[in-house]
């Protein structure tokens, strides 16, 4: 008995094979990618198919549409077979924005395709730093590393294309951070802004100081390689004093008291100078102190000359001071082919006494 049920439970159950495996029921699979969920769900149902829906994003496709399909279409499957289709989220996933700066740019592209965000526009900049990204811009502005953006958007990247030609610093003292960041950003240059004390309005705040300057100390221009770096001191409100000690040049270098009674543009000297050269270089016409009648003191007049032995009529009646001398008190040579003049011992002495 027992091996008769075991018999008749075994032919029941090959028997049912066909039944339970829907074995020669087979059909095709529909293409469902591209057509909107509902529509594939509905479909697939009708054919006797049990439906399992996943999700993923594709920026290029409408919410809720078909993106993928297992079995691909065209399969040939049993009936009740279930299928895997991956449809379009309806709301966009977000996902923090990666830092790219300072990346070569083949690592950034490989970066953005693992965060499953898109290469946009790609521009060059003047820089030391050739083939890395400079700046990372979505939608036109700077994105700083961390803020949420939809999966697939567009990033923008600046890159360095290395040093260019040499430019002329250009000088910023005086202006306004508006205007000096225009003519910075219109030479290629970079810059680092430094804000100093209380700021109220950022593109009204004045410059006040910059290095490197756009002049040295003796009034020639500086250069910078196109792409280097400004550092730039603003101020909201500086006082003028302030401004016209950070001029460029030699400006300077001037202390205050040799700029007194100096106007800036004209070539006269300042006062105090010109009292000291006076002291040195008396008026014209005037003699000097160690100059009398056009004779020095304390030199001998030539033997044999007109007015040896006689006294200078424009002597004073005060003797001057004696002055020794190697020749005093000795007879001078006697000329040749002459009779010898008289001993000018006295005289000579009388003189210089």
């Amino acid at each position: 008995m027992v091996l008769a049920v075991v018999a008749g439970l075994l032919i029941i159950f090959f028997q049912s094979l066909n039944w339970l495996t829907n074995h020669g029921k087979e059909t095709k699979v529909p293409k469902l990618t591209g057509k909107p969920m509902r529509d594939a769900v509905k479909q697939l149902k009708s054919m006797g198919f049990t439906v399992v829906i996943d999700s993923a994003y594709q920026a290029d496709r409408k919410p809720l549409e078909v993106i993928y399909q297992e079995p691909e279409s065209g399969a040939v499957v049993k009936m009740g077979r279930n299928i895997f289709l991956t449809v379009n989220r309806k709301t966009v996933p977000t996902v923090p924005m990666p830092n790219l700066v300072n990346l070569s740019f083949r690592n950034a592209l490989l970066t953005m395709q693992s965060y499953r965000l898109v290469m946009g526009d790609t521009s060059y900049r003047p820089d030391i730093a050739a083939g890395s990204v400079l700046e990372q811009l979505y939608k036109g502005r700077v994105i700083r590393p961390g803020e949420s953006i939809p999966y697939g958007s567009r990033i923008d990247l600046v890159i360095g294309e290395g040093l260019a030609d040499i430019q002329d610093v250009p000088n910023l003292i005086g202006m306004s951070w508006f205007e000096a960041r225009q003519s910075i950003e219109g030479l290629s240059l970079s810059y680092n802004v430094l804000w100093e004390g209380a700021i109220t309005d950022t593109n009204a705040a004045i410059v006040y100081k910059q290095e490197p300057e756009a002049l040295n100390e003796l009034d020639f221009k500086n250069s910078i390689p196109a792409g280097d770096m400004i550092d730039v001191y603003v101020m909201q409100n500086p006082s003028q004093e302030l401004l016209d000690r950070n001029q460029p040049g030699s400006g300077k270098l001037i202390s205050e008291d040799d700029s007194v009674g100096f106007e800036p543009g004209t070539e006269s000297l300042p006062s105090r100078k010109k009292d000291s050269i006076k002291k040195r270089n008396p008026v014209p016409g005037t003699a000097a102190p160690s100059v009398q009648s056009g004779k020095t003191a304390g030199t001998k007049p030539p033997a044999g000359s007109v007015t040896a032995g006689k006294k200078d009529p424009s002597a004073t009646s005060k003797k001057p001071d004696p002055v020794k001398t190697p020749d005093a008190g000795k007879k001078p040579e006697p000329p040749k082919k002459s009779a010898p003049p008289k001993p000018q011992t006295t005289d000579i002495g009388n003189e210089f006494e």
